[in-house]
């Protein structure tokens, strides 16, 4: 074996809990001094001078001052002298490194401090890196990339650092002892890409064999990475040994005993070797020496043992923890186990049986508002605050510094704590570099920072001086992406460009405002010119712009599901053009900026590369990693994704635009969309050997100006009657809403009017909309005096306008008016509490009606009605055949009393469809006339949708129906007051309280006898247990029929993709059943909701609605039942959506019913 010079075993010095560091020499101030030379040149470096601190058995702390006329900076060890360093650049010289992007535009002379700046730590440990680090930040990263980025971690106060680097070398050295070979082990170790999580014992063998050239290669990479801690006085935090094994091992080595770990998201875990047998103590000792051997002692060992779903099997847990302990103290004594506070870990039974003054817990889940107690957890172990604001290095803008602020500083106030240490813990570290900033100074602050005097001071020393145009983009940037609730998800956020292509895909919710986001990008772009000259400029223009972008893709994409929805191939055509032209301007966004390049990645891995064989699985490994993780499960598919120029480009734009071809040919034929295999699409992208752009290219300036002028605006109108007699006028109002980062130039409105009607002008806006600002213009709007009652005008709004960079935009709005005036002959009458408008036209009678709400004391409506239209022990029905109103509960149908002619009558209930929350019932419980009991079924619309009353004594009973033959009660309950005869009418309230505008709604064949359907369902049985299931498509691992299995657990449960905006599951009872009810059950977290339309069909081919849910209540335990008047052979759940992710969940569908023959 090709092996690295090896260092003798070098005892390690003792280490007190949580406190242990490397020995450094006491006075040398060489290595901060070669720090500053690489980072400042040598000219400004050595207007320097370094001092050493004596420690002692305080806390490290530094001193900033200027003696002399010259800079001194003094600190505890040469890491704390550049922490020093570092206050000095933010403070006084306003400058700042940083890993993603610095600004050191220096005068020759380095300016000196008013006044010194001294800082104790308030925490002895600051803990840097994620396992997951060394794949999510780059896998392939030179030395020279390292060098930098430790120089940065020392800058920012950072002493303890993670190293996963070379430790494939170390495993394959110490299991040459125990029977295998260096092509063996090279076998079981996967490429770096994904060796965090072979470290993590996720995972083996993914992309083996790694060569030997590589291991070699790597292992020195790791040496100089360790060497150069331990010269900066910081200490490497390197893995332990906790028993990974191949999974062949016990056949190998007779008596020992290997607990198999099973999979991890469908890869194959390495199998646990048994600390407590007498192998594991051995194994132990041959890893520490080769460890050793190859990169020397340290202090501080991570071992995260039972890590995300491992499995002890019948090893007691307890006594295997300190067996791990033991081992790591017989190599290292006094050594700290390190280990990461996440989900179940540490057990208790580990804390119980070692010895927890060696013990340090980076705590990954401090910022979560469930977590109040660390201390009590994790038994006063000493641990440290940590935070995780992203999951596989998502570049998302986001994370809770306002969380951080205060609760770390109010669990380092609690008496007796054993928190002493900050934990920053990306999954991966280069993103977001004023959280990084503000998370590491909290080490050295005792109390709270001022939020805003923070971001001005980080806004000076990132672009050089102060500016108010910086400051205004950093508060903004702080008051929304940077105070980010406790308790709400950063760490999946990303833009829909990134995700596999799904109509229905919504991302994880934003928690601010992206209006507001956008104008930071406006500010940015209005920088002084001076100050944009740095890398540090660029790369935020950049990194803002790509947010804004990203932010965008949320917009978007519901137009273009209701575009596919309604079948309009031309908008659809014209926002899917949209949505590719926003992924190539990101694409060339992120071409500008080293950082955000793809490209980078490649050119690092082939450097590392022996031959064109081996560039090429380097290559696939990391491009694989960003996409399809060499995995099955999807929970891991696009787990990584990110915003990178040549991924963005390249992979996410071509998936979009495959799934769009796909969506449109479905338009145009009639057709289901042909199902794309998206994880092939993966593997070819992964295989092709495409190479990126490694050197930046393009104007970062230009195309951010691109981004903050693109035009985006919308528009709406509104008229303040939506009915109009004969003759007569309406006031119509359109408002411009500017949702460009940019100001809206030249604006103009414009409104046209079917022919015969006259369109005269108001008030105009003016010429210029400001970001976020709006335009607004008035128009008075008169009927021909021959208008037809009845009549539907549709109003033209348009809007135009020019941006900064002389794009042009374009956004229309459309209102609907219906003519009145027509007489209403008998038998019906007409009734209102709200302005309205009636018509008549053959069997179709129009409302156009205003009404604040039909609830409580709030009874505004309109009627068409019939006097003692509705008997006891009758039905009555009506069709309704259109609905257009600006309220989610604008209503129309049925409504009856004793006296439908004035408001407050007894006897009060009515049946409606609204345009979001599907039939609803409600009704009057005490006589007052004052509606105060309501129910709900989702899944109705209006459009050929009928609704039914009827009446037996005081009893009232309100129904809907897709077909008028198979119905579903609604609601049902005693109306106090009802009398054996009463008025029932069809009645519109626009429930426009917030709105104040109006609707219209549109009946077909007036009020009549409707049959009865109602039966004794009380003796049905379940139909659907185990009976045939069909669905549109299925998640693997989640089939059909696990849905109506008898088991209405959340687990095992039904995923059907909603990828063209909606799925369907499918149960075919066998015969046809009078089916009087249908239970529904979601899975259930307490706060995800579902939308779905419940469906019945005698032949499977001709469908009507039986029910289903419209949100937003979270699914329930109980489910959603539906009471039905139905007959039918096929039950179907039409899933179209899930606030959660893209995919419909059903955990048990129950049928029941009794067969009609």
């Amino acid at each position: 074996m090709a092996a690295v010079l090896a260092v003798p075993l070098a005892a390690a010095p003792p280490a007190t809990a949580a406190t242990a560091r490397p020995a450094v020499a006491a006075h040398d101030t060489g290595p901060a001094a070669r720090a500053l030379e690489r980072i400042l040149g040598k000219s400004r470096a050595h207007q320097v001078t370094l001092r050493t601190i004596d420690k002692g058995t305080g806390a490290d702390r530094f001193r900033v001052s200027a003696e002399g006329g010259h800079l001194v900076v003094a600190g505890t060890s040469p890491a704390v002298q550049l922490t020093g360093f570092g206050w000095y650049l933010r403070k006084v010289a306003h400058a700042d490194v940083a890993i993603g992007g610095s600004q050191l535009d220096l005068p020759a002379r380095l300016p000196l401090p008013s006044a010194p700046i001294e800082q104790d730590a308030s925490v002895a440990n600051r803990f840097a890196l994620n396992d997951t680090n060394e794949g999510y930040a780059g896998a392939y990263l030179s030395w020279q990339e390292w060098e930098r980025r430790i120089d940065v971690l020392a800058l920012l106060g950072i002493n303890q650092v993670l190293v996963y680097e070379g430790q494939e070398a170390v495993y394959q050295r110490a299991f040459q002892q125990f029977g295998y070979s260096a092509a063996d082990m090279r076998a079981w170790i996967p490429e770096p890409a994904h060796q965090s999580w072979w470290l993590l014992q996720n995972m083996c063998c993914t992309g083996s064999p790694i060569s030997q050239q590589l291991i070699d290669r790597r292992a020195a990479l790791a040496r100089r990475m360790i060497d150069r801690l331990r010269e900066l006085g910081m200490t490497p935090v390197l893995p332990g040994y906790y028993g990974t094994v191949p999974t062949d091992f016990a056949q190998r080595n007779p008596g020992a005993n290997t607990v198999p770990q099973g999979t991890w998201n469908g890869l194959e875990r390495p199998d646990w070797l048994d600390p407590t047998g007498p192998e594991f103590g051995k194994v132990a000792a041959a890893f520490y020496q080769a460890q050793t051997q190859l990169y020397g002692a340290t202090t501080m060992y991570k071992m995260d043992l039972l890590h995300e779903g491992g499995t002890a099997g019948s090893v007691p847990v307890g006594p295997a923890s300190k067996a791990v302990q033991d081992a790591l103290e017989a190599a290292h004594p006094g050594a700290i186990w390190v280990i990461l506070g996440w989900q179940s870990n540490p057990r208790k039974e580990t804390l119980q049986a070692v010895d927890r003054s060696r013990m340090f817990i980076v705590d990954g889940l401090s910022e979560q508002p469930t977590v109040t107690d660390r201390d009590k957890d994790f038994l006063g172990t000493p641990y440290a605050f940590g935070t995780i604001w992203n999951f596989g290095g998502h570049q998302n803008f986001g994370a809770g510094l306002t969380v951080w602020n205060e609760k770390f500083h109010a669990w380092q106030a609690k008496p007796g704590n054993a928190m002493n240490g900050i934990a920053l813990m990306p999954e991966a570290i280069d993103n977001n570099p004023a959280a990084e900033a503000f998370f590491t100074e909290m080490a050295w602050e005792t109390a709270p920072v001022d939020m805003d005097a923070w971001f001005a001071e980080y806004a000076t020393a990132r672009y050089g001086a102060a500016d108010p145009h910086a400051l205004a983009a950093w508060q903004i940037i702080e008051r929304t992406a940077y105070s980010w609730p406790a308790g709400k998800d950063t760490r999946h956020v990303t833009a829909l460009f990134d995700d596999q292509p799904s109509l229905t895909d919504t991302g994880t919710a934003l928690q601010y405002d992206p209006a507001e986001f956008e104008k930071a990008l406006r500010e940015l772009l209005q920088v002084d010119p001076r100050l944009r000259r740095s890398d540090a400029y660029r790369y935020d223009l950049v990194d803002v712009a790509r947010q804004v972008l990203a932010n965008r893709s949320r917009a978007l994409l519901p137009k273009i599901l209701t575009a596919y929805r309604d079948r309009d191939t031309v908008a659809f055509g014209r926002l899917t053009g949209q949505w590719m032209a926003e992924m190539k301007l990101m694409d060339e966004v992120l071409g500008t900026d080293p950082n955000f390049l793809l490209g980078t990645w490649q050119r690092e891995a082939a450097r590392q590369a022996a031959n064109a064989k081996e560039a090429a699985r380097l290559d696939y490994d990391l491009k694989s990693l960003v996409t399809l993780w060499q995995t099955e499960s999807p929970g891991l598919q696009d787990y990584a994704r990110r915003e990178f120029n040549g991924l963005v480009g390249g992979y996410y734009a071509k998936r979009w635009k495959m799934f769009f071809d796909a969506l449109l040919d479905s338009l145009r034929t009639g057709e289901q969309p042909k199902p794309i295999d998206w994880r092939a699409v993966a593997e070819s992208w992964a295989h092709a050997g495409t190479r990126y752009a490694a050197q930046p290219h393009g104007d970062a300036y230009r195309l951010a100006a691109q981004v903050a002028g693109e035009p985006s605006g919308t528009l709406t109108v509104a008229s303040d009657r939506k009915g109009i007699a004969p003759g007569g006028t309406v006031n119509v109002t359109a408002t411009l809403t500017n949702d460009s980062a940019g100001t809206a130039r030249d604006v103009r409105l414009a409104l046209t009017a079917p022919s015969g009607y006259t369109v005269r002008p108001g008030t105009s806006p003016g010429s210029d909309v400001d970001s976020g600002g709006t335009a607004t213009a008035t128009w008075t709007v008169t009927a021909p005096a021959d208008a037809a009652a009845g009549t539907l005008p549709t109003l033209d709004a348009t809007a135009s306008w020019r941006t900064s960079s002389g794009e042009s935009g374009r956004a229309t709005a459309h209102a609907l008016l219906m003519v009145g005036g027509s007489t209403i002959a008998p038998p019906y009458k007409t009734a209102a509490s709200a302005p309205a408008e009636f018509a008549r036209t053959g069997d179709t009678i129009g409302i156009a009606a205003g009404g604040r709400d039909v609830w409580g004391a709030t009874n505004e409506l309109a009627t068409v009605y019939e006097s003692g239209g509705l008997t006891s022990g009758h039905a009555v029905s009506t069709k309704v055949t259109k609905l257009d109103g600006a309220s989610p509960y604008t209503r129309a149908g049925l409504v009856v009393s004793y006296d439908l002619s004035k408001t407050g009558s007894a006897g009060y209930a009515d049946i409606a469809v609204t345009p979001e929350h599907g039939c609803v019932f409600s009704y009057d419980t005490d006589g007052d006339g004052r509606l105060d009991h309501v129910t709900e079924v989702g899944g109705f619309t209006a459009g050929d949708l009928y609704v039914r009353l009827r009446t037996d004594g005081d009893r009232v009973t309100g129904s809907c129906s897709s077909d008028d033959r198979n119905w579903t009660v609604i609601g049902s309950g005693t109306v106090a007051g009802a009398s054996a005869t009463q008025d029932v009418g069809m009645f519109v309230s626009a429930v426009n309280s917030h709105t104040s505008q109006e609707a219209i709604a549109l009946f077909s064949g007036g009020i009549t006898a409707a049959a009865d359907t109602s039966r004794d369902g009380s003796g049905d049985v379940l139909q659907s247990l185990h009976k045939p299931v069909t669905a549109l498509s299925s998640e693997s691992g989640r089939p059909p029929e696990v849905a109506n299995d008898g088991n209405r657990a959340n687990s095992p449960y039904w995923g059907g993709p909603m990828t063209y905006g909606q799925t369907w599951w499918r149960v075919d009872l066998g015969a046809v059943n009078d089916v009087s009810r249908v239970n529904v059950r979601n899975y259930v977290d307490g706060t995800r909701y579902y939308t779905y339309r419940l469906e019945g069909s005698v032949d499977g081919t001709h469908w009507f609605t039986l029910g289903g849910r419209n949100g937003p209540a979270p699914a329930t335990d109980a489910g959603d039942t539906m009471n039905t008047e139905a007959r039918a052979r096929y039950v179907r759940v039409v899933g179209l959506g899930n606030t959660a992710n893209a995919t419909f969940h059903l955990t048990e569908v129950s049928v029941y019913g009794t067969p009609t023959t």
